[in-house]
């Protein structure tokens, strides 16, 4: 009996715990939802949603206090969410992870765990985020304005600028992003310096809204463009001074840079120059915006049109210990299925902001908010199948620390600036931004206002997997892979105040120089190493400026892997190369890389250093390159190898492999005696003496001597089909087929 009734009173204690239990609050993963019809008085469910984003992220954290761990997805439903400022996320948001044991020698993200908070789109619903605010009390301008152009007159629509809102860059309607008004462009009559303009007579004045007149202007060099406010105009002499430095002395450009309209220079936001739908300018002192519909309005004024507020829509960011060795980053966020849209352009403002702080040639700014998303020491976060488009400036990048982070299956689209950026720390021993994953994304339309801005840019950021993704449509490169900053830079030069002095040894910063010595001494500063840029599919690149590639790798460290892309049909005169190793390169893979009808006018596949040139195929090229198909450049190329490559000339031939020294150059020079170069096929249906000469010279040094001028015998060129028929020449020569089908976007 005593064993029965200890027996019964246990079952009942069990019970009653149970009950008391399942009374009990139990927390269990976390699922609220956004609305642009919600109310953020309601409790977020699927049946009461929230309304802002802001009010769902403090649930959650409120959630996190009362001890809730578990994983938390905010669902945001269809329709454009307004941010009028950043919303910042913090460690406090993420996972929280012990020390990492990650094996480093791999590259790319790997396997991401669950994310602790995940911003999703509710299934079948095109959610936006937004920083635009409506631009309401329309009304057409009726009065005799001097300033606006004739065929302008009875079509331009004025409004005040929405409240809370001072200066922005960019506007928007339904349709994307509107062009501010640009004047006729003109060359400037002489050389002046970073401040100082000489301009034509006429096309300069002292505007009434002179504080929001920009010049744009490509100074002096063929890669870039500065985006500049002016300080004054002197109409008489013909003399601009602008508030921030230009990038280099503002004057005419290089005989050989190509433009499209023989100009490099114009204004931009003045009404004289409003004279095409679709265009607007801003008087901030006024506060009005004047604006010339895309289309005329159906029901009287133009509507929803938007003004930015902000040039960083969300930004995920860690505990940053600039000076120190370890930051906090932020664990496990992930956005998914997500629209961003309407960001600002961060425009040049001050010295003190800029100078210093350019990443190479000051195609971007170091640690600025200029993405729409932007992650600030972050580890194990995820963006997908996200669109982000119609922005002023860049759509996502990682600052400084920033490791095992994924995007992937997105698009980017119609950005003023780049798509995607890695940039950590500058030159030191801080090496904190690598192994992060750009994968099956398609890039397009970027570089829309700053033309130098490129598709994907990995600067001080090593061990990427950057594959499968689709570029075009750009103004300047598809990829970029560089650091070019010296450790001896002056602070006001490009990248100077980047550069971690106090980690680098006096005797290194002494003896900066660009050759293959010092660059192997400086390397272990340069983190932009053993990246891997494979099976990505890139055309109509450098559209807008000049000296542009499709793949650059510059000023890098060692092991970066340029494999298996599909460069093809890069049309425009503007491009140099569609792949080159630039200044201070070296160790560098560049293996099954496929170059079909580009322009090219300087070379096929430049390499200014010890670089591997292995397995590729340069077929109908637009012209003669006149650096070579292959070209050595400015400084020693001894230990490179050069094997198993195809090379199908111009019916007007050129020369395959050249040496191109500096103008003036007489020592260090290129030498492909100094090569190891060998099994290369070479054919011109026109010539069967093309290569008689070269492989005289080569073979009587023992070199190129199983090389071969004959027809690849491909299955179909104009197909895109570059497998080899039987008894193929390249199949005798151990040449790999490459199958462009495996290169660009996944299904």
């Amino acid at each position: 009996m005593k064993t029965n009734f200890k027996i019964k009173s246990t079952v009942l204690g069990l019970l009653v715990l149970m009950m008391a239990l399942g009374c009990a609050e139990t927390p269990m993963p976390i699922e609220l939802y956004v609305s642009v019809e919600g109310d953020d008085t309601a409790n977020g469910s699927l049946e009461s949603p929230f309304a802002t984003l802001p009010k769902a992220v403090e649930t959650v954290r409120e959630q996190r206090k009362k001890g809730n761990t578990y994983p938390a997805t905010i669902y945001l439903r269809g329709g454009r969410h307004q941010l009028k400022e950043t919303l910042d996320l913090g460690v406090e948001d993420g996972k929280s992870i012990s020390e990492s044991t990650w094996p480093f020698e791999d590259v790319g993200a790997g396997n991401i765990p669950l994310a602790q908070l995940t911003f999703e789109a509710f299934p079948d619903e095109e959610p936006i985020i937004s920083s635009g605010v409506i631009v309401e009390g329309w009304k057409m301008l009726t009065s005799d304005h001097a300033d606006i152009p004739e065929k302008a007159k009875g079509k331009i629509w004025v409004a005040q600028i929405p409240e809370g809102i001072d200066k922005f860059y960019t506007l928007y309607d339904e349709e994307g992003r509107l062009n501010r008004a640009r004047a006729e462009g003109f060359v400037p009559t002489k050389l002046g310096d970073k401040y100082t303009l000489y301009f034509p007579k006429g096309k300069m004045k002292n505007w009434d809204n002179l504080e929001d007149v920009e010049i744009n202007i490509r100074p002096s060099r063929a890669w870039m463009i500065n985006m500049l406010p002016i300080a004054s105009v002197d109409e008489e002499q013909g003399i601009a001074k602008t508030k921030v430095a230009a990038t280099y002395e503002m004057g005419e450009l290089a005989h050989w840079v190509h433009t499209k309209d023989g100009n490099s220079a114009w204004v931009e936001n003045t009404l004289e120059s409003l004279d095409e739908p679709g265009e607007w300018v801003v008087n901030s002192e006024t506060r009005q915006i004047y604006l010339w519909p895309r289309y005329d309005a159906v029901e009287g004024s133009p509507q929803n049109i938007l003004v930015p507020t902000t040039s960083e829509l969300i930004r995920v960011e860690g505990n940053i210990d600039y000076e120190g060795a370890v930051d906090q980053p932020v664990r496990g966020i992930a956005f998914k299925g997500i629209t961003f849209s309407h960001a600002d352009r961060r425009a040049w403002t001050s010295d003190v902001d800029r100078l210093g702080w350019g990443m190479q040639h000051d195609w971007d700014l170091f640690d600025r908010p200029s993405a729409m998303l932007r992650f600030r020491g972050a580890e194990h976060c995820v963006v997908s199948h996200c669109t982000f488009e119609n922005s002023g400036g860049t759509g996502v990048r990682f600052d400084l620390h920033a490791q095992r982070n994924k995007v992937e299956n997105s698009e980017f689209a119609h950005l003023g600036e780049a798509g995607i950026l890695l940039a950590g720390y500058g030159p030191g021993t801080k090496d904190v931004n690598h192994h992060n994953t750009i994968v099956n994304n398609n890039i397009h339309h970027f570089s829309e206002i700053t033309w130098h801005s490129p598709g994907i840019w990995a600067w001080q950021s090593g061990y990427n997997h950057i594959a499968n993704n689709f570029l075009h449509n750009s103004g300047y490169a598809a990829v970029l892979i560089t650091n070019r900053v010296e450790p001896d830079r002056e602070l006001n030069d490009e990248g100077g105040r980047t550069v971690r002095h106090s980690e680098i040894s006096k005797e290194i910063i002494a003896n900066t120089k660009e050759d293959y010595e010092s660059w192997k001494a400086r390397e272990k500063y340069n983190h932009s190493r053993h990246n891997i840029v494979e099976y990505n599919e890139i055309s109509h690149a450098v559209e807008l400026l000049s000296d542009g590639n499709c793949i650059y790798v510059s000023g890098a460290g060692t092991g970066n892997i340029i494999r298996y892309n599909y460069l093809h049909d890069n049309l425009e005169e503007s491009m140099p190369a569609p792949i080159r190793c630039d200044d201070d390169q070296h160790e560098t893979l560049i293996y099954g890389n496929v170059l079909y009808n580009n322009f090219g006018f300087s070379a096929g596949i430049a390499s200014k250093g010890v670089n591997d040139i292995i397995n590729n195929v340069i077929v109908a090229p637009r012209v003669v390159p006149k650096s070579g198909y292959l070209s050595y450049e400015w400084v020693p190329v001894a230990g490179s190898k050069v094997y198993h490559n195809i090379i199908v000339s111009h019916p007007d031939g050129g020369i395959a492999n050249n040496e191109r020294p500096r103008k003036d150059q007489t020592t260090n020079l290129p030498n492909l005696d100094d090569v190891d170069i060998n099994s290369n096929l070479y054919f011109n249906p026109f010539d069967p003496h093309w290569m008689d000469a070269y492989f005289e010279r080569m073979r009587a040094i023992g070199k190129e001597t199983s090389s071969l001028f004959a027809d690849p015998m491909f299955i179909d060129v104009e197909g895109g089909n570059f497998g080899f028929m039987e008894g193929s020449p390249a199949l005798k020569l151990g040449i790999e087929p490459l199958d462009v089908s495996k290169m660009g976007l996944k299904n």
